[in-house]
């Protein structure tokens, strides 16, 4: 586990930034989405919520019981991170489904549950000179 940095958490709870998840078929074929419920609430946790998700579910459920990791880049303006997470956990209630949802509703969206994930590597992948270096 690692922490991810204010920076990062800011980006990622920016609901004007871009989040897209990479995960893997069982085929081995990458498959992304866009996520927008997204949020950092603690620094080593990431969470967002299943809204229309069924591919992805489904590759999250079989990516888990392998132990893979899942990719995620999150961009806003020139920056942009790649953080590597390992699938921790999927709820179908608690406090931080609430609170999605209290997000979502504003939208007209309702999450069935949640996937809880914990930050292994955070990369930068920004416009800049310090591209493709390690961050944490």
């Amino acid at each position: 586990m690692v922490l991810l940095p204010e920076e990062i958490i800011k980006i990622i709870n920016d609901p004007k930034s871009i989040k897209v998840l990479g995960t893997k078929t069982p085929e081995g074929r990458i498959h992304m989405i866009c996520v927008g419920s997204m949020m950092a609430p603690k620094p080593d946790m990431i969470v967002f919520g299943t809204i229309l998700m069924k591919k992805t579910h489904n590759n999250l459920e079989n990516m888990k019981k392998k132990g893979e990791s899942v990719s995620i880049l999150i961009t806003k303006e020139r920056n942009s991170y790649e953080i590597i997470a390992e699938i921790k956990d999927y709820q179908t209630y608690g406090e931080m489904l609430d609170k999605i949802n209290a997000e979502l509703k504003r939208i007209g969206l309702l999450a069935k549950g949640i996937w809880i994930l914990e930050p292994k590597e955070v990369w930068n992948q920004s416009a800049s000179p310090d591209a493709g270096k390690r961050i944490v």
